[in-house]
């Protein structure tokens, strides 16, 4: 339980809530971005420089690392209106693998050795900047933008045809998903005080997409998925090498059992209609009165 309860073992599962939130809203609107690992490069790239170099606090830093995550989505949104489906998803890891081999050879950023001397984040910091971003996450969700994205990821034609701008809310999805990158990336940075090219491997987005899809694609299924799927090799140190082979078992149980993960998209419907007060009994209205006058008439 002491484990469960360290510093890092907070940060980690803080962080990985961050990246899960980034992951879910471009994938709910119809956005199949992999370019995870390279908003989050950018997002720890930029705080980790502005505090170690240019002597920001951190929570300036911060501020910029999701700004920096946001805007880095920008070719990622022009690449979004033009194809889709797995071309997107092969294009957009494409651009984020450019990202870390520029930070390889950027060396103001210390190339492929490295930056380090940030100042230390507290992991409760954390924790409170990722509770933060899920209930901004769980209130987006259930407002008429959440609804919205949702609409355009089941069929853009027909949310197109009723109105909706499906370009706009696909890189409003992928903005907020850079924003939450950007920002873990930044966290990540300052907790460890050092951060290399190689922090930010296609693992990192294999391993969120699998926290992702065993939690479900909701705000609450991304949280649970992270912190069940990150807690779980903590319980038996022995299990951490063996992690990525657990995370495959699971997914190939979830697939079997629950194909729509844990906490699925109508899973608290009927508590939701339950704690809903119930519509006031309707009054019948008797039928206007037939006037005599014309029959005695």
């Amino acid at each position: 339980m002491e484990t469960l309860m360290s510093e890092p073992v907070q940060a980690i599962v803080a962080i990985n809530v961050l990246l899960c939130l980034s992951l879910l809203f471009p994938f709910v609107t119809g956005v199949w971005s992999l370019g995870l690992p390279g908003f989050m490069a950018v997002g720890a790239y930029a705080g980790g420089w502005l505090t170690q170099s240019a002597g920001w606090p951190v929570w300036a830093a911060l501020i910029a690392s999701a700004a920096c995550g946001a805007l880095s989505t920008l070719p990622f949104g022009l690449l979004a209106l033009r194809i889709r489906g797995i071309y997107l998803a092969i294009a957009t890891l494409a651009a984020a693998e450019l990202i870390l081999l520029f930070f390889s050879h950027f060396k103001p950023t210390g190339a492929v050795m490295g930056l380090t001397g940030m100042p230390f984040l507290d992991p409760r910091w954390i924790v409170a900047m990722a509770a933060a971003a899920f209930a901004f996450s769980g209130w987006l969700y259930c407002t008429r933008l959440g609804k919205a994205m949702q609409a355009a990821g089941s069929d853009p034609v027909v949310a197109a045809c009723h109105g909706l701008n499906v370009p706009v809310l696909q890189l409003s999805a992928l903005a907020l998903g850079g924003a939450f990158a950007g920002l873990a990336g930044g966290c990540f940075a300052h907790f460890y005080s050092f951060i290399a090219p190689n922090n930010f491997g296609f693992h990192r987005t294999v391993d969120i997409l699998m926290f992702l899809v065993i939690g479900g694609f909701t705000p609450v299924g991304a949280a649970v998925g992270s912190v069940v799927l990150t807690l779980v090799p903590q319980f038996v140190s022995e299990l951490e090498r063996w992690a990525p082979a657990l995370y495959g078992a699971i997914a190939l149980a979830m697939a079997a059992f629950m194909p729509a993960g844990l906490v699925p998209k109508n899973r608290f419907a009927p508590i939701f209609r339950r704690l809903r007060p119930a519509p006031a009994p309707r009054t019948a209205i008797a039928p206007p009165a037939v006037r005599q006058g014309g029959a005695d008439a």
